[in-house]
C-alpha cells in the first residue's frame, strides 16, 4: 500500500479519471469543496471566505473550493536562529499576493521552521541555522510563491580576547560581517543574499596569522535551502551563520581567522530571497522584506466573487449625489464602481446589500462589485442610468383658469421618465404622461397669477425660465344689464324711479362691475344707492362682488319736473367688470316712459 505523497498523487490521478468519466457519460462534474493535507489545517468558512492555514514543520496541498476564481495567498518566510553568543538571525519575508484560481486545483506547499539558535560550545562558536523554505508551488512543483527566510548568525570566536560573530541577513539581504583582530585574527564575511536567478554567494573565511577561517557555502536555487555545508572551524573561532532558503537561498557566511588564543567571529549568513509568480494582473502584491522572526507560515483566503442583482433606483441625475442601493450576493467589504474607473462614495456593505452615492457620470453604465473574490460579472439587473437635467422650452397653452383642469402640453428636452410636474411650489400637477420631449398634464387650482412650471425627471428639476411661465387667470363672468323705470307720482315732486340691474350669468364670480346709465339732456338723478354718483346727465353706479347667478341693484331718481313731455327713454351700459366678461351682446339695456305731464307719466 502506498502512504505519503505518492498516496497522495494516485488519489488525484483517480479523482480526474473518474470526473472524466462521468463527464463522458453526460453527467454533471461537481467541483470538489476545499480540502487541505498535510501541514495544512482543515478549511474554514466564514461568510463567503474559506480559510486555509498551512503551519510551520512539512509540506502538503490545498484544494481550491467550487466557486472561487482567485485566491488571496499570506506566506511568511521563517526567521534565522540566533548564534549561540545570543546574536540576532535574520527575519523572514512577508508576503501577500492574489492569484488565479480553479475550483478542484491543487496548490502544494512547503512550510519551513525558524532555524535553530546556536548552543554553548568550548571549541568554536557556534553559529545559528537559517530558516527553512517556505514556498507555494503547482500540482507539478512548479515555483509560484516563496517567502525568503532569514540567514542564521553567525558564532562569536571565544579566545582571549573573543570577538562576537555577526546577525543573518534578512530575507534579501546579505549577512554581516564578523568581528576580529586586524590583520592576525579578521572575522569572516557573510554569505550573499539570494536572488531570482541564483542562491547567495559564500561568505569569505577570515585572515588568521595561524589559520585562515574556512569559506561558506553558496544557497541553492530554485526554491532553495540555505548554504549549510560543514565548516572545519579551527578553535577558538567562530563558524559563519548557514543561508536562510528562498527562491534563491542565501549564502553561508564565512568562518573567523585564528590567532593563538584569539579568533574572529563568524560572517552572517544571507537571507533567502523572495518570488512572486503567476499572480493576477493587475492585483496588488506586498512584500515587506524582514518581518517574521518566528516560524514560517502560508494562509490561503478564498472568497466567493459578489454577484449585483439589482441597482434602486437605476437612474439618477448626471451630476451624480443620488442615494442607491445595490443588492446581490458576498458584498461584503466590496468596493462599487459606476462604470469603468469611476467609483462610488460613501460605501458601506452587508453581505448582501451595499449603500453608496452614486458619482457623476453619463449614459448607461454597469454597476460592478469588488471584493478579495474578484468583480461581479455586469447583467441588465446592474445597470444604472445617468438621466440628464430636463429642460422647459414651452407651455400649451400659457393660460388656465384659477378653478384648474386645463390640459397642458410641456415641450422639452429629458422630459421622459418624468415623475411630478408642479405649477408653482408644492402644487403639482395630475395624469402627467411624457415623451422625451413633451408631457402632457392637467393643471390643478391655484390663486391668480404667474407659476413656474417645472419637471422632475430621475435627472433632476427642470429651471425656472421664462418659456416655463403660466398664468392663471379667474375664470370669465358675463353680466347682463337690466334697466327698469317706474313713476313716483308725488303731489309735491313727482319722478320717475329707475332700477338698474347687474345680474353675473357665469361662469365665474364677478369681482367688480361699473354701470353707467345715460339721461336725456337736462335732466339729473337724485336719491342715489349707495355706490352710485351723478354727475350732469349720468349716472355711475359701483357693483363689487356678484356670484354666478346671482344679480345686485342699484336705484336712483329723475324728477319729472326736468323732463320734456312726451317719450323719455334712459339707457344703460356695463363700463367695466373684473373678470372678463365674454359675452358683449347683453351689456346694456334702455327703459322708455311717456310724460303726460309733470303730473302724470307712464313706463311700461
Amino acid at each position: 500500500m502506498l502512504h505519503g505523497p505518492r498516496a497522495r498523487w494516485r488519489r488525484r490521478l483517480l479523482a480526474v479519471a473518474a470526473s472524466s468519466a462521468l463527464a463522458a457519460g453526460g453527467l454533471t462534474v461537481l467541483a470538489p469543496p476545499a480540502s487541505a493535507e498535510g501541514v495544512c489545517a482543515a478549511p474554514v468558512l466564514v461568510a463567503a471566505t474559506t480559510t486555509i492555514t498551512c503551519s510551520a514543520g512539512g509540506s502538503g496541498s490545498v484544494t481550491v473550493p467550487a466557486g472561487v476564481s482567485l485566491g488571496v495567498v499570506t506566506l511568511d518566510g521563517a526567521g534565522g536562529g540566533n548564534a549561540a553568543d545570543g546574536t540576532a538571525g535574520g527575519k523572514g519575508a512577508h508576503l501577500v499576493a492574489t492569484v488565479p484560481a480553479t475550483p478542484g486545483q491543487t496548490f502544494n506547499v512547503t512550510v519551513g521552521r525558524r532555524g535553530a539558535n546556536g548552543t554553548a560550545s568550548a571549541q568554536f562558536g557556534v553559529p545559528g541555522s537559517g530558516g527553512a523554505l517556505v514556498a507555494v508551488t503547482t500540482a507539478t512543483n512548479a515555483p509560484l510563491l516563496t517567502a525568503g527566510s532569514g540567514g542564521g548568525a553567525g558564532g562569536a570566536g571565544i579566545g582571549s580576547p573573543a570577538y562576537r560573530g555577526a546577525a543573518g541577513g534578512d530575507s534579501g539581504s546579505a549577512g554581516a560581517d564578523g568581528n576580529g583582530l586586524v590583520p592576525d585574527a579578521q572575522g569572516g564575511t557573510g554569505g550573499g543574499p539570494g536572488t531570482d536567478t541564483a542562491g547567495g554567494a559564500a561568505g569569505i573565511g577570515g585572515a588568521g596569522a595561524d589559520n585562515e577561517g574556512p569559506n561558506g557555502s553558496p544557497g541553492a536555487f530554485p526554491n532553495g535551502s540555505g548554504g549549510s555545508a560543514g565548516q572545519g572551524v579551527f578553535s577558538p573561532t567562530g563558524a559563519g551563520g548557514r543561508g536562510g532558503a528562498g527562491y534563491g537561498g542565501g549564502g553561508r557566511g564565512g568562518a573567523g581567522g585564528r590567532y593563538g588564543s584569539t579568533g574572529g567571529g563568524g560572517g552572517g549568513g544571507g537571507g533567502g530571497s523572495s518570488l512572486v509568480s503567476g499572480t493576477v494582473p493587475g492585483s496588488s502584491v506586498t512584500l515587506t522584506e524582514g518581518a517574521n522572526a518566528g516560524d514560517g507560515r502560508i494562509v490561503f483566503a478564498f472568497t466567493l466573487p459578489p454577484t449585483v442583482t439589482s441597482v434602486g433606483p437605476a437612474a439618477g441625475p448626471t451630476g451624480g449625489g443620488t442615494a442607491v442601493t445595490v443588492t446581490g450576493t458576498n458584498l461584503s467589504g466590496a468596493v462599487l464602481s459606476f462604470g469603468a474607473d469611476n467609483p462610488a462614495t460613501n460605501v458601506a456593505c452587508t453581505e448582501t446589500s451595499c449603500t453608496a452615492t452614486a458619482p457623476a457620470g453619463t449614459g448607461t453604465v454597469d454597476v460592478r462589485a469588488t471584493t478579495p473574490g474578484g468583480t461581479s460579472d455586469p447583467s441588465p439587473a446592474g445597470r444604472y442610468t445617468y438621466v440628464p437635467v430636463p429642460v422647459v422650452t414651452s407651455l400649451s397653452p400659457a393660460v388656465g383658469t384659477t378653478a384648474g383642469g386645463t390640459v397642458v402640453t410641456v415641450g422639452g428636452t429629458g422630459l421622459d421618465g418624468a415623475t411630478a410636474i408642479a405649477f408653482g411650489p408644492g402644487n403639482p400637477g395630475t395624469g402627467l404622461s411624457c415623451t422625451p420631449t413633451a408631457c402632457t398634464a392637467t393643471a390643478p387650482a391655484h390663486s391668480a397669477g404667474p407659476v413656474d412650471v417645472q419637471v422632475t425627471t430621475p435627472g433632476g428639476t427642470s429651471a425656472v425660465t421664462g418659456a416655463s411661465r403660466y398664468t392663471y387667470q379667474l375664470p370669465p363672468a358675463d353680466i347682463d344689464v337690466d334697466l327698469t323705470a317706474q313713476p313716483g307720482l308725488s303731489l309735491l315732486v313727482p319722478y320717475l324711479t329707475y332700477t338698474l340691474t347687474a345680474r353675473n350669468t357665469g361662469p365665474g364670480t364677478v369681482t367688480s362691475a361699473t354701470l353707467t346709465a345715460t339721461l336725456p339732456s337736462g335732466a339729473s338723478a337724485n336719491t342715489l344707492s349707495p355706490g352710485c354718483t351723478a354727475a350732469g346727465s349720468t349716472v355711475t353706479c359701483a357693483y363689487g362682488t356678484i356670484a354666478n347667478g346671482a344679480s345686485a341693484t342699484k336705484t336712483f331718481r329723475v324728477p319729472l319736473g326736468l323732463l320734456s313731455l312726451g317719450r323719455v327713454t334712459v339707457s344703460a351700459t356695463r363700463t367695466a367688470s373684473s373678470p372678463t366678461d365674454p359675452g358683449p351682446l347683453n351689456d346694456s339695456a334702455t327703459a322708455s316712459c311717456t310724460v303726460v305731464s309733470v303730473l302724470l307719466a307712464t313706463c311700461p
